[in-house]
């Protein structure tokens, strides 16, 4: 009974192996034979949807190889209008992308969606262009939406790579920012799309083609649903990354100068005037760059500009030059010889001109120094920066030549002023007046004698930018050779020659060098027993509605140190009379912080 108990059941279980068996047959010979073609047609009406890949920008870099900028990996999320239909869930799109980021980054708003969408759908051309709603999303936010995938037809990521900056260094106004094409643009339709990251100033916009790279191709198959099933790569093109680029920035000295000038309002620039590069430049207020990696608000917007912190003011700030151009006339006085290096001049504190208007009540010019300095020559009026002496000459020379005014533009525009220098970003010429400039805005009677002793002194009309201040530094360390200023390492510069003879280049640096050596000299607090340093100090009275003392601060100058040379602007705003010597100040700093960098080499 055991046996047929057992042979019963082992027929039952083979009986059913062999339905199972049965069963698998038929559905293989259901799938592979009878809806062969089924799976065939469905797959023949899978799409490709060509997404244009975007490469990395180039990585910006130091003189010594430190990265400045570089490139992290990033999101875009595009619709493709041909695949998208009612079943896309609006409400749960932008709230995952809400809570994921905190904040609305989109570039579409919600209410709009739906139309932008499906207008683009109706376009025959349009519509097989992807839409990009969003960049700069982060794989967390990439893969949440993923999960949802099926309630989002028509929905396409693809890499978009976003810049990366340094948490120590802001350097902004030298790079400059990058923005989305706007659909308006100019732009769209050469290389760029709509949403596109363009660099807008700096050095991103003057590089912009050789930063960008060139753009790729993804092949993305898209199902009948609209369900994107990933990137054919036989199809796909690859992207070409941008070109890197070397500054001639030094990231050390960068971050020291900014530091610096973190309280105040101003710029620095640092240079080697051996070759023109920029060792380092800084403007403030400045900006951060990583504001802009995304939609920038627009109270951000707002303040940023109400503060001028978008503007450079090393390139496109123009300000009073005050007593930094006393040499350029001195340089006109001695070139044209003028004056004798021997002849003097007495300053009690004032000069006095006649007014021709009202001969009872003459016109005061004023000297800083309000005990006057006694009897100075040329030399001395440099050293300890005498206004009376440059009044006196000025206008007794205007005796002789009536357009003496158009003189010392000349030796101006010679000397760097009035004209752009040529560097690789944005940057305004200044201004300085000449006759008809003088004619056009105050009319032929505009008073000439009233207005060239602080034309003279660099008051009244003229404005120079901190980077023609150097510049004009640079071409006196170089005995009149000028050598375009560059921002980018291995950069072929101008190089053109000044025809002064030595003996006037010769006797500015004489003064320049006791400016700074001499007790008597507006800098000796910048004395230094282990370097050679010449300069020139500059303050400038400037009409403001709150005040009447308004003042910049400048010192120029110049080291020699170890076969080295080191060129500096300083320029600081809104100081008072208890701070005009700030710019002295941070100097010094600045000077002891290249040495010991040098020592540390």
């Amino acid at each position: 009974m055991l046996k047929n108990s057992n042979f019963k059941k082992a027929k039952i279980i083979n009986r059913i192996i062999l339905f199972i068996f049965f069963i698998i047959l038929s559905r293989y010979f259901f799938v592979q034979v009878l809806s062969k073609q089924e799976f065939i047609n469905s797959a023949s009406k899978n799409k490709y949807t060509n997404v244009q890949s975007i490469p990395p920008r180039g990585i910006i870099y130091d003189r010594n190889g430190k990265v400045i900028v570089s490139n992290r990996n990033t999101f875009s999320i595009k619709i493709y209008p041909n695949h998208y239909n009612e079943s896309f869930n609006i409400n749960l799109f932008y709230d995952i992308i809400y809570n994921a980021q905190k904040r609305s980054i989109l570039n579409v708003e919600k209410s709009k969606f739906k139309d932008l969408v499906l207008r683009h759908r109706e376009n025959s051309i349009r519509r097989y262009k992807p839409i990009t709603i969003i960049n700069f999303i982060d794989f967390k936010t990439k893969a949440l939406l993923s999960e949802h995938k099926n309630d989002f037809p028509g929905l396409i990521f693809s890499i978009n790579p976003s810049r990366f900056y340094q948490d120590s260094l802001n350097l902004s106004h030298v790079l400059g920012y990058l923005r989305p094409v706007p659909q308006d643009s100019v732009y769209v339709g050469s290389y760029y799309a709509i949403n596109d990251i363009i660099g807008i100033d700096g050095i991103e916009k003057f590089y912009e083609k050789q930063l960008r790279g060139k753009k790729g191709k993804e092949s993305h198959i898209i199902n009948t649903y609209g369900k994107d099933l990933g990137v054919d790569k036989k199809k796909s093109i690859p992207y070409v990354p941008g070109d890197d680029l070397f500054l001639t920035i030094d990231y050390d000295l960068q971050i020291f100068i900014e530091k610096l000038l973190s309280n105040h309002k101003g710029s620095i620039i640092c240079m080697n005037p051996l070759n023109g590069e920029i060792l380092a430049m800084a403007s403030a207020p400045d900006f951060s760059l990583s504001q802009f990696i995304g939609p920038l608000k627009y109270d951000t917007w707002k303040a940023w500009n109400k503060q001028k912190r978008l503007v450079n003011r090393s390139t496109a700030g123009t300000y009073h030059p005050g007593s930094l151009y006393k040499l350029v006339t001195s340089i006109m006085f001695l070139d044209k010889q003028m004056i004798t290096k021997e002849e003097k001049v007495y300053c009690d504190g004032k000069f006095e001109l006649e007014d021709q208007s009202n001969p009872d009540k003459p016109k005061i010019f004023r000297c800083w120094k309000k005990e006057g300095h006694g009897n100075v020559n040329l030399h001395d009026a440099i050293v300890q920066s005498c206004n009376v002496y440059f009044y006196d000459k000025i206008l007794k020379n205007q005796e002789q030549n009536k357009y003496i005014i158009d003189e010392l533009h000349n030796y101006a525009l010679m000397l760097g002023l009035d004209k752009k220098v040529g560097i690789e970003i944005f940057e305004k010429k200044g201004r300085i007046p000449n006759s008809d400039w003088m004619e056009l805005n105050y009319g032929k009677t505009w008073p000439k004698r009233g207005s060239m002793p602080n034309l003279s002194i660099g008051q009244g009309s003229n404005a120079i930018t901190p980077l023609q201040a150097i510049n004009l530094i640079n071409i006196i360390s170089m005995q009149g050779k000028v050598i375009q200023p560059t921002l980018i390492l291995g950069n072929k510069t101008n190089i053109s020659e000044i025809k002064i003879s030595k003996y006037v280049w010769d006797e500015i640096q004489k003064a320049m060098f006791d400016v700074v050596n001499e007790e008597l000299g507006t800098a000796y607090y910048l004395n230094d027993s282990k370097a050679i340093i010449r300069g020139k100090t500059g303050t400038a009275q400037t009409v403001s509605s709150s005040t009447n003392d308004y003042l910049l601060s400048w010192f120029g100058g110049y080291m020699e140190l170890q076969d080295n040379l080191f060129s500096l602007i300083v320029l600081i705003e809104d100081t008072n009379s208890d701070t005009k010597s700030i710019a002295k100040i941070l100097s010094k700093e600045i000077f002891n912080f290249i040495k010991r960098k040098i020592d540390n080499e």
